[in-house]
């Protein structure tokens, strides 16, 4: 048979393997590996069993089923398999993870167990970037170890690649077509490696994958939900069934299309040289390039309350009916392109001085990097109509409404009523490099103790260029008398799009969106910024990108130093291991960003904002740092031979989101008796969790195995806006002198109510992880499930409209799958379930207060394969193959914020090893 194959359980790289606990005498046995053969699915299990089982603390894991063979497509829909873990999608993919509740930017993420950078501007990482066939395992670690870095609150998850000396000689290799039904076509995928070993002491392993996909995203969604804002204007405001004391009016409805051709090129090359039995060298480069080409079209409704016909609002005073009577309509066509290259470098030695004692030494440089050629990777264009039109909810959405017909006289569809309006170009480049150095030294002393001691130091800097046109709304409105930009340049440039049969139908309230006859214009913006630029009248110089002040660099150092002492000994008659260590980190920032100097304020009028005189821009930096230590202590007391209890006490950290840590300081209001902006703050503190967790664990046999655990976390130092008054420079405020039309000595300093995020909140989170996973005989058919509940002392309360602070991220999560496994074939289908969580404060890219909440959803994914021979099988996939769209909304259920659908997929293919 085919998936037949001898994997070895060897010990991982000195540092993960004791993030996992493994006992001295797990340890002492390297040199003696242990041949099993198992088949595909039941390898795969057993492996992560043997991993679960053997550490000390709380470990998870999924392992390779074989060669460039891992359970799902994609990394991250992998992970969720995982008890406690949840993830987040974007067009159709999983993207990112959570773990215990605790969102992306709270894990740590390691390849190989050295950090990965992100193209993020903050410090989550993008599990799309990395193909699953790359992966011979992944490891989440949900309770501390001295010995890994810090950074993972929620969990530390490492990635593993295949090591050739570990495989052998294997070539392996897959092709397949994929077809996302809602976009149609096909596209291809393949990957493949080589590995070689020479006498047993060199081996080289080359693996490639190259993957491309093409998707169509729909999405229709609420940009903002205001609070009680001014309706005084509205000529019918019908607010009769709102028992409540505020009033939600959306502030933009739109509906969008988006078609992406995602492409994915993964390489791995590993070189170890093992000398003698006590020497190994290894050598390696990761590199991954992925690339987004998107096209989207987008008609968007901008309300004006204080200006609408007629209002109603529900029992809650959200607005269910709106007609804001003769206004615009905004048809966007949108071009970006998101490319993100990574690369990660490394050599690691490793040295056993003497049996007792062991070196391991390693150096790595990662990067990862946006738009890395510079150029300008975003351009959208905006055209408008004039049109009586409104807002409507429906079920589960709420959608614009034409109050006249879309074919009617004068017609919506009628290009030659278009007028241009407004173009975007800009470029958002983002860099980040982890320099990382490390040494770990173990001392077994051959009987019950083992000694861990390490240092490792880090140097990250983040990079984020942001460069825009100088866009400002008016300058695009030259031609007064229309009210409008430019007349478009050729009305055959654009083409009416209706909404097809099928838009939205997974969500109640489609059928009377599609009623309405809605529908898109397709055109190029590249054809309209032509256009205006060849306009004699056009304001060209806003349309030359400039450097903004949102870019900034920052560098983090971290030197670290570490011990874990692990005692196997015996307690009443039973087997207990005991983990005690800690570790030191000492934290550098510089964070330098740039900004134009805020110099005088001239008194212009006492309702309007004073005149603002700032110095020429540049760079300057602030400096920040902080010390943690960070303690560590583990039990694991077997009750019999299949029984195991654990207990585990620490303290972890995660830093915060480096794009809060800019010093940039920005102006936003110079009214008299009203000065505001925001800033960063380089001196945040990390967030602090003291970790408490307890789980039992019942092994039937090599698969079949029963677990409960409990955990608790309090967590410090979550961030929240505070609002601080600053002066700047010395600058005083005319307005409050004797003179306000000029300088005098009775003008006071200007004191801004600066709002920057500061450290001040705590929350307690605690839950409870229930896994199993069995397999019926002789029959081929096994079953895993789990279930994770998660609760916190820091809930959402919907009818609090001032509440800024709530735990985000936090959900129950469930899995159930089903396999069949005999023979030369086997199939598996699997479950997914997150229930509705608190995503964030704030509504698509608008900064709010008012939350963002994901509506539960759930996910089936089925795969099969059959063996044509030992060496070949074709296989089949199936993505979301009930065609399951994601939802969110705002205060109340009926407040859409975003709802999308990308469609099933599908891929056949067939995998080949020899």
């Amino acid at each position: 048979m085919k998936n037949h194959y001898t994997f070895k359980i060897k010990p991982i790289a000195i540092a993960i393997a004791l993030a996992g606990g493994s006992s001295s005498t797990v340890l002492a046995q390297n040199n003696s590996l242990e041949e099993v053969v198992v088949t595909g699915i039941r390898a795969s299990l057993q492996q992560a069993v043997d991993i679960k089982r053997e550490a000390n603390g709380v470990v998870d894991a999924i392992s390779a089923e074989d060669i460039g063979k891992f359970p799902d497509t994609n990394l991250a829909e992998s992970l969720q398999r995982i008890t406690g873990v949840s993830i987040d999608r974007s067009g159709g993919e999983g993207r990112q993870v959570s773990v215990r509740g605790m969102g992306p930017s709270f894990n740590l993420v390691l390849l190989n167990g050295r950090q990965m950078p992100s193209k993020e501007s903050g410090r989550a990482f993008n599990f799309d970037e990395v193909a699953a066939e790359m992966v011979s395992g992944v490891e989440v670690y949900k309770t501390s170890s001295a010995a890994v870095q810090s950074g993972g609150i929620g969990a530390t998850i490492n990635i593993k690649t295949a090591r050739p000396l570990d495989i052998g000689d294997k070539m392996a290799g897959s092709v397949k077509l994929s077809s996302d039904l809602d976009a149609g076509g096909t596209t291809p995928q393949a990957s493949g490696l080589f590995s070689k070993n020479l006498d047993d002491s060199f081996g080289i392993l080359l693996a490639a994958s190259y993957q491309q996909r093409e998707s169509q995203e729909d999405q229709l969604r609420v940009t903002k939900w205001n609070v009680d804002p001014d309706v005084s204007g509205v000529a019918n405001f019908d607010n009769s069934a709102n028992t409540n004391n505020h009033i939600f009016v959306p502030q933009q409805s739109a509906f969008n299309r988006r078609q992406d051709t995602r492409t994915r090129i993964n390489g791995n090359l590993v070189l170890q040289y093992a000398p003698s039995d006590t020497l190994t060298a290894t050598a390696d480069l990761q590199y991954s390039d992925f690339k987004i080409d998107r096209y989207a079209e987008e008609l968007a409704l901008w309300f004006s309350q204080n200006t609408a016909q007629s209002i109603v609002t529900d029992k809650n005073g959200t607005v269910v009916a709106y007609d804001q009577g003769a206004s615009t309509i905004d048809f966007f066509t949108k071009a970006p392109t998101s490319r993100t290259v990574n690369t990660s470098a490394g050599l690691n030695v490793d040295w056993a001085i003497t049996d007792a004692a062991k070196l391991s030494v390693e150096h790595s440089a990662s990067t990862s990097e946006s738009n890395p050629d510079g150029e300008y990777n975003i351009n959208q264009s905006d055209v408008q109509i004039a049109q009586n039109w409104g807002f409507a909810v429906s079920g589960d959405l709420a959608f614009p409404v034409f109050n006249s017909d879309a074919t009617a006289t004068p017609s919506v569809q009628d290009p030659s009523r278009l007028r241009t309006w407004v173009n975007e170009l800009y470029s958002n480049n983002y860099k980040d490099e982890i320099n990382q150095t490390r040494a770990d030294f173990t001392f077994d002393d051959g009987g019950s103790t083992t000694l861990a001691a390490g240092a490792m130091f880090t140097d990250q800097t983040k990079t984020i260029s942001n460069i825009s046109n100088n866009l400002s709304w008016d300058d695009f409105a030259w031609d007064t008398a229309s009210g409008y930009g430019q007349q478009d340049v050729n009305d055959a440039d654009y083409t009416w799009v209706a909404l097809d049969s099928g838009f939205m139908d997974q969500f109640s309230g489609s059928a009377d969106l599609r009623a309405l006859n809605l529908g898109n214009y397709s055109f190029d913006p590249n054809a309209v910024r032509a256009a205006w630029l060849a306009d004699a009248g056009a304001p060209a110089d806003h349309f030359e990108p400039t450097f903004q002040n949102s870019s900034f660099i920052i560098n983090e150092k971290t030197t670290a130093a570490y011990f874990e002492l692990t005692t196997a000994t015996d307690f009443a008659g039973k087997d207990l291991t005991l983990v005690a260590g800690a570790r030191y980190e000492s934290t550098a920032i510089d964070s330098t960003g740039v900004e134009a100097s805020l110099t005088m304020l001239t008194f212009t009028d006492p309702e309007e904002n004073m005149t603002t005189t700032f110095s020429a821009e540049d760079f300057f930096t602030a400096s920040a740092g902080y010390d943690v230590l960070l303690p560590n202590m583990s039990a694991k007391l077997a009750l019999n031979d299949d029984m195991v209890v654990r207990v585990a006490a620490s303290r972890s950290l995660t830093r915060p989101s480096l794009d809060k840590m800019t010093p940039v300081r920005t102006i936003a209001t110079t009214r008299p008796g009203l000065l505001a902006g925001s800033a960063g703050s380089p001196d945040l503190k990390p967030f602090i969790a003291d970790n408490f967790d307890l789980s039992l664990e019942w092994y039937l046999n090599e698969v079949d195995y029963i677990s409960a655990g409990f955990f608790l976390k309090n967590v410090n130092n979550f961030i929240v806006d505070g609002v601080l008054n600053e002066t700047i420079n010395g600058v005083t405020d005319p307005s409050t002198g004797t003179d306000p039309e000029g300088p005098d000595a009775a003008d006071q300093l200007a004191e801004f109510e600066i709002t920057r995020p500061v450290n001040g909140e705590d929350a307690q989170l605690h839950g409870f992880e229930l896994a199993g996973q069995h397999a019926f005989g002789d029959t081929g058919f096994g079953t895993i499930a789990n279930l994770t509940l998660v609760y916190t002392d820091s809930d959402y309360n919907v009818d609090d409209v001032k509440q800024t602070f709530a735990v985000t991220g936090l959900s129950h999560s469930a899995n159930l799958v089903g396999y069949y496994e005999k023979g030369p074939f086997q199939a598996r289908i699997a479950y997914n379930w997150r229930d509705e969580f608190l995503q964030r404060f704030g509504q698509t890219s608008q900064a709010t207060t008012e939350p963002t909440i994901v509506d539960a959803y759930s996910q089936i994914d089925l795969s099969a394969s059959y063996d044509i021979s030992d060496n070949v099988s074709v296989f089949m996939e199936g993505i979301n193959v009930t065609d399951q769209g994601n939802r969110s909304h705002g205060r109340y259920a009926n407040q859409l914020v975003e709802a999308t659908t990308s469609g099933p997929r599908y891929a056949v293919g067939v995998r080949a090893q020899f």
